[in-house]
């Protein structure tokens, strides 16, 4: 990513595409070419230069111990002050500057939901996203499952 072109970020996880902010992305880590003979890796050996967790979005929001094979790539964030990691399917670069948002119908909204508006790419709907939120929704995750463990 070239956080000096101006414009997104389109990530998916799980089917969900996601645009953010490109400069919100401090690096990206292609999993592929970090793999060696070995398909499980630890996380924290893959962004220690990040010094950030990385956070599994397909395991209930939890630090990832290790990442799963499938795993393509790690993309760590910025939001204000906290650092972190997610592992997602893939990453485009979209250069647009002012995407044609919409809100999200009313049975759709959540005011916790880091997703507050969509955008029609092509032929795909993409959920804008709020990293800050996003940060906030992930540590509130963290918080429910030390509560419950």
């Amino acid at each position: 990513m070239n956080a000096a072109a101006a414009g997104y970020a389109l990530i998916c996880f799980d089917g969900l595409n996601l645009l953010i902010d490109q400069h919100a992305i401090v690096s990206l880590e292609n999993m592929i070419v970090l793999r060696g003979g070995d398909d499980e890796m630890k996380a924290s050996e893959v962004v220690e230069g990040d010094a950030c967790n990385v956070h599994s979005l397909t395991a209930n929001l939890v630090v990832a111990n290790k990442i799963d094979a499938r795993c393509r790539y790690i993309v760590v964030l910025q939001a204000d002050e906290h650092r972190f990691g997610i592992t997602v399917d893939s990453v485009q670069s979209l250069p647009i500057q002012a995407p044609k948002l919409h809100s999200l119908p009313a049975c759709m909204s959540i005011s916790e939901s880091p997703i507050k508006a969509y955008v029609q790419l092509e032929e795909r709907i993409v959920f804008c996203c709020d990293v800050s939120t996003l940060w906030c929704r992930i540590k509130s995750s963290e918080n429910r499952h030390e509560y419950q463990g």
